[in-house]
């Protein structure tokens, strides 16, 4: 537990220090702060308007991106996890998991799925645990139909969206 709780204070000091509101000395995180339920917003009350927080906003996407190919690059830990089968296909089955997010949210805010069809089940504690080579095989199987039935509505949307726009039918040809 105090792993957690100090994993969480690091996470949140992270996330404050890159912010773009952060001073030029951030102020210490306590645990208390990193876990509060009733956070409040990430612009200063008097800067309240749709223009500066739509920007904050779009920040996280920029610094999430940054950070995405800062991992990729980094060179792997003599600790590091193998890179076994197993180990491939649950990581590939969580960042699929991840990515279902950002298409819905992509076609559903260009209205080609709409509706009802916009709302995700309830995500399963796997898509939130790191990767490992550990889950047994028929395991990794039953994720990856969950993951196809949840994500087929929305791959099917852009996918359509990608033939039309690129005049390309084999433009989500991934045989």
């Amino acid at each position: 537990m105090a792993g957690k709780l100090a994993a969480a204070g690091m996470f949140a000091f992270v996330l404050i220090a890159c912010s773009p509101q952060t001073p030029a000395v951030p102020a210490p995180v306590t645990t208390a702060q990193a876990q509060a339920p009733d956070q409040h917003g990430n612009t200063p009350p008097e800067d309240l308007d749709p223009f500066v927080v739509t920007i904050g906003a779009e920040r996280w996407t920029v610094l999430l991106d940054k950070a995405l190919e800062g991992a990729r690059e980094a060179p792997e830990a003599a600790s590091a996890p193998g890179e076994s089968n197993l180990y491939r296909a649950d990581a590939a089955l969580k960042n699929g998991a991840a990515m279902v997010i950002e298409l819905r949210n992509s076609v559903c805010g260009k209205g080609l799925v709409t509706g009802d069809a916009c709302n995700l089940p309830e995500w399963p504690a796997w898509t939130r645990e790191p990767p490992t080579g550990d889950t047994p095989l028929a395991e990794v199987d039953r994720r990856s139909g969950w993951l196809d039935m949840v994500m087929a509505p929305f791959t099917e949307a852009g996918c359509e969206a990608g033939r039309r726009a690129m005049k390309d039918d084999m433009f989500c040809s991934v045989e």
